[in-house]
Formats: C-alpha cells, structure tokens, sequence
C-alpha cells in the first residue's frame, strides 16, 4: 500500500521536531513541576462546568490536559439536565436531536447507509461524512460494528447512564488520530448515581403501528474513595410498514410528481421477439406496461430489540493511585422486509404454461416478474454484540502532575442474513416440460406445483458474519511545566498502541456443500503514536490588562504510524482571547486524517445483476465488483475555525456563541455509481463493455461471485471503492442560551443552529468543483430551539426543530422541497411525594402532526432529512430508591 499522504509534507519533519523537544521537556520537568502552582479548572462551558460538579478534574474532549476545555475549539455540550428535558428513549435518539449533525431530523432507528452494517444512528458533525466522525465511550475507542461501513455504535450506551455528551465540531486528530476530521463525539458516563434509579418510556404514533419501549435499570453507590454504577437497558421498537402513510408511494401523480413504479411485478411483462406485452392483457408501448408498488409491505425502520449492561468503578486505593474499570455489553437483533426479489427469466415454448400474445410467434419469451404472489417478501435479519473491557489508572506523581494509565479489550460480531431465491434453479425450472416440473412465471402461488416452488425458495441467502477486535494501551502524563504570570503552562505527552484486527466471512447461496465461498478475510493491523500537548496562559485574571482579559494559546501534535500504510504527523494550533469581559474571540488550525478503516480494505467480491435496465441502453446482466479495496489510502483534511462567544455584564445569564469552521478534505474514499460507470467518461475505467469469456474469467477470480453467474455477461461494473476526489466544506454554528428567574418561575431560551456557507465538491480530480448549498446533501439552515418554564415541581418545555428548504435534483417537475418545520412539547412533573426523585414526563413530538414536505422520488419524502411517522406521543417514568 502507499504511504500516507499528510498533506503536510512540507511540515512532517519540523512537526516531529516540535513532539520529540516537547515530550522531552516535559519528562524532563517532571522533578521540577512538583514546585509549579495547582490550575484552576475552566468553567467557561456548560460541560466543563458540569464536570466540576462532581469534585473531579477531568478530561473534556478534544485535549489531553485535565482541567482545561479545547483551546480554540468550539465544545457543544449535551448535559444531563437537556438529556432529561427531551426524555430521549436512548443515546441514538439523543444525537437525532443535535443540528450540528448531518442526520438531524431523520428517524433515529433508520440505518445509516453502508452495506453490511446493523441498524442504528451515526453521529456525522456538518454532515462531512460518517467516516470524518469519531466516536468516543468516556473517551477512549471502542471495536467497530458492520461489515464493510464498519463504526462504533453509539447505541450502545444506556441513556440512564449518560451523564453528557460533549462534541468538539473541530478537527482533532491532532489529539486522537484517526477519524477526527470533522470532530469528535464522546459519550460521558456517570458518576453521581446513588441507589437504584429507574426510567420506563413508552411511544406511539397516532397515525400507524408504530411503537417504541425503553426500560433501564441502574443501581450506583458513592463512598469517600470512589464509586460503582451499573445499568441495564431494554430498548426496542414495532416498525410500520410504508403502506401505512397514504403519501409514501412510488407514483406521486396525485401530487403531480412522477410516477417511479417498477415494472417487475406479481403480474409480469412479457417480451416476444423484442416487443415488450402486459399479461394478461398483452398491450403494448411503455405507458400499457404492468406497474406496481413494490415497496407497500416493507418496514419503514427495522423491528429492533436490544439489551445492553454498563458497569463502572472507581476507587483510590491509596493517596496517589486511583484504579478504574469500565464493563459494556449490548445485543442487538433487528429485522426488516425487504422488496420482493425479482426474475428475469427466459422461457421456451416447450415450458407446458408458455402463453404468447395474440397472433404472435416466437419460440422463446422473456418474461420479468417479482416474487410477490409466490412467496412472502423476504425478511433481513441482523445481529449485532458487543463487548468491551477497560481498565485504567490514575497515579499523581507529586506536583499536579498525573500518569494516566488505559487498556482496553472489545469484539463485536455482526451477523447479517438476506434471504433471496435461487434465479438459477427457476431458470432451470422455466425450461421444464411437464407441469410437474416445470415453473410456470406467468402464475401465482396456487397456479403452481409447490414441489417446484420449494426448489426455487430453497433457502439461498447472502450471509455476511464479521468480527471486528480492538485492543488498546495508553501512557499519557500531564501537569505543569512551570509558571508564567498568565497561569501554569501545562502539557500532556503519551502514547498509544492500538491493535485492530477484522474477521469477515461471506457466503452465498443455499447452506451446504455447494454454498458459495465468497470472502474469508482475516486482516489485521498495528498502529503506534505518540502525542503531545502544550497549553499556555499568557493571560488571565491574575495577570490582566486592558484587551488583555485572557489570553492562552495551545499547541498539539500527534504522529501515527499504521502497519503497511506508513506515519503522519497532525499538528493543531489554538487561540483563545478575551479582549474584555463580556467577550472571548477563539480560533484554531490543524490537519486530520481518517485511515480506511478495515471494512472498507477486505477483498473485493462480484454480485451478477442479471436483467438490469439501464436507461438508453435495455436490459443486460452486469457483474458488479463490489466491496472494499485493500489498495485505499488515508483522507486527509486541513481544517480551521474561528469564533466568538458573548456573555454580557449588563444583561446577566444570556450566552451567544457563533463560530466559523473551514474543511478541505481529500482523497475521499467513494464508491462509483451505476450511473458514474454508465454516463460519465470519468470513469471509463470502471466498466468493461461487451467483455471477453477472458475478462469476465479474469473479473471472476478477482471478485469471487456471490451467486450464480449468468451464461452471458454484457458489462463489467467496477463499484468498489477508491480514492477520489475531494471537498471543500464551510459554515457558521450559533448557540444562543439566555435564563431568567421571575417570580412566576424561571425561564429558559436556547437556539442552536448551523448555516451551510459552502459544499463544494469535485469527485473526479480536474473535473471542476460543484457548489451542492441548497441541495439535499448540504441543507443551508438546521435549527433546534427551547423555551422552558419551570415552576416549583412543574416544567413546560416547548422544542422547535427545522431544516430549511432545499433541491432535488432528481426531480424536474418538482425540484424545490418546502421547509419542514416542526414542535415538539414536553410536560414534566417532579412527585416526591411518591419516591424520591420520582418524575412523570409525556412528550409529543411533531406536535401538530406535520407530515414530511412532498419530496418527488420513490418515497414521497427524504428519509436522510424527515420522519414519515406524523405526531407521536410518549410517557416517561422515572425514579429512585
């Protein structure tokens, strides 16, 4: 494989320089920081604020010194009290409900796209992409989930658990390595819980079957040297199916959109010496061809259960040394209906069923159908477990300084099952010529020996079963150097060795001896870094002058080196000034990188297509090499931002925040499209046209076939991934947060909101870059806002989510989408009357029951952008004892 391209050539060996001098000086300090003065922790963020509340100086994500918030970056934090206010049913939900994230607004439950993966909600900060995101479980990693879109799965945390959650929307490799283009997502646990605490959610939507439940369980105690907590999490949900909602369907005529139905059917269309014929009446011309609604039966989100454990302790064992653990567990089985499989069959004239339209003479037809009317839609079954240790250690050296020692241990197995039939045994079957053998496409089930349906739905299924490992130790020390009239300068120095390991088998076909061998990967890989951190206080409160409040400055660096892909260097620089009291401006500048993760480097395989319709060309069978490709290279990105945040004297408790962010990310890992290898001359390399028996031999052996391959093969499509192209993202966040207190009870203002200024993109390199603002895949404006009234045990809350309007660009009649604005409104009451603690909360969300703005495609409206379910109204119940 190549080396990595850091895009920082010119800087690599400065910037190694600049991490070698620093940790040395550092190690070297050791003896003499036991004589530097002790910080005092930052409490200029909710989080950090929250943080102090339990008596602890911790970490906050996006640096490695305790104490201290990212200098420069801005920090989004969830705390435990919104997390109570919008009473998510678990932390994927939770995350649904931040507009920072590109898959605000959409169904939490959905999965978010990749092939293999099980279902859940990915974390996407300025919607960069899902890769550019990392996830974090009380700060460190944790083993993968999926097959080939393989990443941490937030659900897996219990929300009793949760005490918040912190997102650096700032590029942070420089920190953590990998994965941090876009920033960071860390899910902070809690340390606070004593005795048992209980929460029971139950939803519905008015308008179809769907349902959700959750019910936790925790019991935590706290003593003088430490703390225990574990709980336990049942969440889980009854998906609807599409032909619930009137306005989900493929023919959008009665909204005067386009009619998208398929022409496979339960009633097929019939093709005699290449004129196409609707049975049964057998009338011609595309507008007469059989049409239908494929999709009525399928499952909106999967039907999910998962079960999941957390368990923490913490205890100082003596006056230096604190010794942790961490314990996580969660299964998850979800199930979905899927689109009826389709044939595409040709039949002779000696199959006893053979009709042939009126006056017409041929001795063979081709006859294209689905499933439906044969055999019940198949259903998708996936399975997802993970389980993780770590283990760490606290030990304070002398001098505010602490060693920080992490291990840690997970696996997780994702189990995937699609069920198919078996195209080439109903081939052979159409070629029978007895009505006992013979499989008639022209009939339903009961026109039909069962025999003969029982050898085409024999159990042929696409298997994919992956186990992905992470192991992990890290050394990190930090505390001060010495003193400056600003404060401590203060810096971390570590290291970290990660070793990460993928299992990935792949089967085809019906379980056997004859089953298809397809992939067998074991793939692993060793990565080592070293990092550093430097924070310096030129000016604060001790040292002020006017224009001169406050004044640090931070400098981060981090090198990796990945087995077979070789080492970069990613700095990060940051500023924060308070000209004056009510005002701190912010800034910083890094580069990150994101390493293809192992699913995306397992070896290629083929999927044959036969009897696809392409658009100007008819009906070929295509062999599609798809999968990942073990010969990608890291993305890379250069990233910066600058801010402001406001807290004016004369107006006490109001906070207003903005903050500019500036991403140029390239070398993208994409997979071409159908219509990429098709229509665009770019990428001529990604299709054979007309192959040779050679090249389709050749095509085989590379990417061993998933099911049979058809006698004839028209096209080879190379759908694999690559490295292509690039990005250039920028954009505006705004927090606005303002209490009062009155004597009719207090009050509660917040806005957040994020502005897309520029979605730039060139996906061949040299092809000119496309502005996408304003279209489905950067929305300009996303917006979630609070008005809160709390008075004595009683607190009304009210939510405002929008996302602005925005164009299709697949639809010609229709390619404005409106604005989609919705409310949600949530009443809480506190009895502790009843037990301690005790809280009654109902919930309506979508309050005026708005469906989703008319969007012209297969659905009716954008699932990555907009819920179908209309208003749905829930209890929760919680309580301690």
């Amino acid at each position: 494989m190549a080396k990595i391209d850091t895009q920082m050539a010119g800087h690599a060996r400065s910037g190694r320089v600049l991490l070698a001098s620093t940790a040395l000086a550092a190690l070297l300090a050791l003896p003499q920081a036991a004589q530097a003065q002790t910080p005092t922790p930052s409490t200029e963020t909710a989080a950090v604020a929250e943080a102090a509340q339990d008596g602890s100086e911790i970490i906050v994500t996006g640096t490695s010194i305790r104490g201290v918030a990212p200098t420069g970056s801005a920090l989004i934090g969830v705390t435990r009290d919104t997390i109570q206010a919008n009473a998510p049913a678990n932390a994927s939900e939770l995350l649904s409900q931040v507009p920072q994230l590109g898959n605000f607004g959409a169904n939490h439950e959905q999965a978010t796209v990749g092939r293999f993966r099980t279902g859940g909600f990915l974390p996407n900060i300025h919607n960069i992409g899902i890769f550019a995101t990392l996830t974090l479980f009380n700060g460190h990693r944790m083993a993968a989930v999926g097959g080939e879109a393989v990443l941490p799965d937030p659900g897996i945390v219990p929300i009793l658990a949760v005490q918040r959650v912190e997102i650096v929307a700032d590029g942070s490799s420089a920190v953590y390595g990998s994965d941090a283009v876009a920033g960071v997502a860390n899910f902070i646990y809690r340390r606070d819980m004593e005795g048992f605490e209980a929460q029971g959610t139950y939803g519905f939507s008015e308008n179809s079957s769907y349902e959700k439940r959750n019910l936790a369980l925790g019991w935590g105690k706290r003593w003088s040297s430490g703390n225990f907590m574990i709980v336990g999490e049942y969440s889980g949900n009854t998906p609807p199916t599409n032909g619930e909602y009137d306005f989900i369907r493929a023919d959008q005529r009665f909204r005067g959109g386009a009619d998208r139905r398929g022409t496979s059917c339960s009633l097929p269309n019939v093709t005699a010496n290449g004129v196409v014929y609707a049975y049964p009446s057998f009338l011609t011309g595309n507008a007469n061809r059989n049409r239908c609604e494929n999709q009525l039966e399928n499952t909106i989100i999967p039907d999910s259960r998962r079960y999941s454990v957390l368990a923490t302790i913490r205890e100082q064992i003596s006056d230096t040394v604190t010794l942790w653990a961490e314990g996580n567990y969660s299964n998850l089985r979800t199930s979905s209906i899927a689109n009826p499989r389709n044939f595409n069959l040709i039949v002779p004239n000696t199959n006893p069923y053979f009709v042939l339209p009126p006056g017409v003479t041929a001795s063979q037809v081709a006859v294209v159908r689905n499933t439906q009317g044969l055999f019940d839609n198949p259903r998708n079954l996936q399975r997802s477990e993970v389980m993780g240790i770590t283990l760490g250690a606290d030990i304070d050296v002398g001098g505010d300084w602490q060693i920080n020692l992490l291990t840690h241990y997970s696996k997780t197995n994702d189990y995937n099952d699609q069920p198919e039939v078996d195209l080439q045994v109903a081939q052979a079957l159409a070629r029978g010529t007895t009505r006992a053998t013979a499989f008639n496409p022209f009939g339903q089930a009961a026109d039909n020996n069962a025999d003969v349906l029982a050898q085409i739905n024999n159990g042929f299924t696409q298997i994919n079963d992956t186990s992905q490992y992470l192991r992990q130790l890290q050394v990190k020390a930090d505390g001060p150097l010495f003193a400056v009239p600003g404060g401590d300068v203060r810096v971390a120095v570590g290291t970290d060795f990660r070793d990460e390991q993928a299992n990935q088998l792949q089967l085809g076909g019906v379980p056997g001896p004859n089953q298809l061998l397809v992939r067998d990967d074991n793939i692993s890989r060793f990565v080592a870094a070293v990092f550093t951190e430097v924070n310096i206080p030129l000016f604060s409160g001790a040292n002020a002058i006017p224009l001169f409040q406050r004044l640090d400055l931070a400098v981060s660096g981090r090198y990796d080196h990945y087995q077979g892909l070789g080492g970069t260097f990613n700095p990060k620089f940051g500023i924060v000034w308070q000209p004056i009291e009510d005002l701190t401006l912010r800034g910083s500048w890094g580069t990150s990188f994101v390493a293809p993760n192992l699913g995306l480097i397992t070896s290629i395989f083929g999927v044959p297509q036969p009897g696809q319709n392409v658009a100007g060309i008819g009906t070929v069978n295509i062999y599609n090499q798809g999968g990942g490709n073990p010969a990608l290279t890291p993305e890379d990105a250069t990233t910066y931002s600058f801010g402001a945040e406001l807290r004016p004297t004369f107006i006490p408790n109001l906070r207003f925040g903005v903050t500019y962010y500036n991403v140029k990310y390239s070398n993208l890992v994409y997979k071409p499209t159908q219509a990429d290898a098709f229509f665009n001359p770019a990428f001529a390399y990604a299709l054979t046209r007309n192959p040779t028996p050679a090249q389709v031999a050749q095509a085989i052996a590379e990417a061993p076939p998933q099911s049979p391959v058809p006698d004839v093969i028209d096209f080879i499509f190379r759908s694999y991934a690559v490295n292509l192209g690039s990005r250039s993202i920028d954009g505006l966040d705004f927090d606005l947060n303002y209490t009062l207190d009155t004597g009719i009870g207090n009050f509660l203002f917040n806005i957040n909101a994020n502005r897309q200024l520029g979605y730039r993109q060139e996906i061949v390199p040299g092809s000119g870059f496309q502005d996408l603002v304003g279209r489905q895949e950067a929305i300009k404006w996303r917006a979630r806002g609070q008005l809160s009234w709390t008075l004595e045990d009683f607190t009304a809350s009210l939510f405002m989510n929008y996302i602005d309007s925005y164009t299709n660009p697949g639809s010609v009649a229709f390619p404005e989408v409106d604005s989609w604005e919705t409310f949600d409104l949530t009443l809480q009451y506190n009895m502790p009357q009843v037990l301690k603690g005790s809280q009654i909360q109902f919930r309506a969300s979508n309050l005026f029951d708005r469906s989703p703005p008319f969007y012209d495609g297969t659905l009716g409206y954008f699932s990555n952008l907009a819920s179908p379910f209309g208003r749905t109204l829930e209890v929760t119940l919680r309580t301690r004892f």
